[in-house]
């Protein structure tokens, strides 16, 4: 059986020599911990921060609305 991905809305903040950052990023993944590491993949390979200064606080699962 083929799971659906669904829409995640994943917030945290990232701790950089500056101060912290905080983010917000929509993920379609499998579950909350595949949404999670999406996350963890993008801000690091986006912003060159290590996984160690990114927290995440929340892992939301998001309705879509039909049209």
């Amino acid at each position: 059986m083929i799971e659906m991905e669904k829409n995640y809305l994943i917030t945290g903040e990232v701790r950089t020599n500056l101060g912290c950052d905080k983010f917000k990023k929509r993920v379609e993944a499998i579950n909350k911990e595949r949404a999670t590491e999406k996350a963890l993949c993008m801000i690091g390979g986006c912003h060159k921060v290590k996984r160690h200064q990114i927290k995440i606080l929340s892992v939301e699962e998001q309705q879509v609305k039909a049209e």
